[in-house]
């Protein structure tokens, strides 16, 4: 079972939305905010994900891919991390829910392959480029 959390960029709709299509394989999806305080940091986030399992996120917020500190707190708590891409971002909220549900089987697979990782999603239906 994976589990999966939409950061705070995302709209807890989508979580929602997300784990009523995903629970049937039993895996679960939720918003950052149903699980956490809402003022909680990136970094805090993450370690309290490490300690709670295997955790697959999904975000739009690339700068905090690029920060020493977040990045740090992703790979040691062995999670894998999926972008969306610039162009992606730039999309109605429901092309960004076809996009991760179109590449949702690779995303397992990726996690399966990989323990913990940075990813950007693309718009398209191409492959994943980490990050």
């Amino acid at each position: 079972m994976v589990k999966v959390l939409l950061d705070h960029n995302l709209p807890p709709a989508l979580a929602r939305s997300l784990n009523e299509i995903v629970s049937i394989e039993g895996h679960e999806a939720r918003a950052l905010r149903d699980l956490f305080e809402v003022n909680v940091s990136d970094v805090e986030y993450f370690n309290r994900l490490g300690a709670r399992g295997s955790w697959i996120v999904i975000s739009k917020d690339l700068k905090n891919s690029r920060k020493r500190a977040e990045r740090a707190a992703i790979l040691n708590n062995k999670i894998v991390a999926f972008y969306l891409s610039s162009s992606l971002q730039k999309k109605h909220i429901t092309m960004q829910a076809a996009a991760i549900l179109w590449h949702w089987p690779a995303m397992l697979q990726t996690k399966n392959l990989f323990e913990k990782g940075l990813f950007r999603l693309p718009e398209n239906k191409g492959k994943f480029h980490p990050m």
